[in-house]
């Protein structure tokens, strides 16, 4: 018998709590105000966005670099004496800077190919820029670097910004020298 007051108390108390929970929900009603001060369409002036293309080249151009296009439509240019490529497409905000030819190695010397493959990997696990390498028609194996990042007009300091994007990618070269040279000397231990 106690089962059954005991549930019938405890549907009494849920049936009190769901009125209440409705109540609140139907009283609920925002503060609108109607005046034509706010209603009124107020025009903004968007600001001319301006290709993706064109803003790299732009931007290539104010850090002192002349660009020039190649025959693949990516953007080259020469940054403190290294030769970059830069893929942008106009439908995309975000571009691809590479640093073609940033090491190589002789196909025919497998421990060093084995030493730039385990350091191309590491930086890989790294994650913020991106190493391979591919077997040219000559004798050797070319390493690239590529940095994937966002180009937008809004960005404060563009030029600051493609610098240190270009900063990043002269730190990883020199991570990839470093430690293909650290192996190499683990080996004469």
């Amino acid at each position: 018998m106690w089962h059954i007051i005991l549930f019938l108390a405890f549907m009494v108390i849920c049936k009190i709590i769901c009125y209440f929970l409705e109540a609140d929900s139907d009283e609920y009603s925002p503060d609108v105000t109607d005046t034509s001060e706010y209603n009124q369409v107020v025009d903004v002036q968007m600001e001319e966005t301006i290709s993706t293309t064109q803003l790299a080249w732009n931007t290539i151009e104010h850090i002192g670099s002349e660009p020039k296009f190649t025959e693949e439509g990516r953007i080259q240019f020469v940054y403190q004496g290294v030769m970059f490529l830069m893929e942008a497409v106009d439908d995309c905000l975000f571009v691809n800077l590479i640093w073609p030819w940033c090491h190589s190695c002789s196909k025919y010397d497998i421990d060093e190919f084995a030493r730039v493959r385990q350091v191309v990997n590491e930086i890989n696990a790294r994650g913020t820029v991106s190493a391979f390498y591919g077997i040219t028609d000559s004798d050797e194996i070319a390493v690239h670097l590529k940095k994937h990042f966002l180009l937008v007009s809004q960005i404060p300091n563009l030029e600051g910004y493609l610098k240190t994007m270009l900063d990043i990618l002269f730190r990883t070269a020199r991570t990839l020298d470093v430690e293909i040279e650290k192996y190499r000397l683990q080996e004469f231990e």
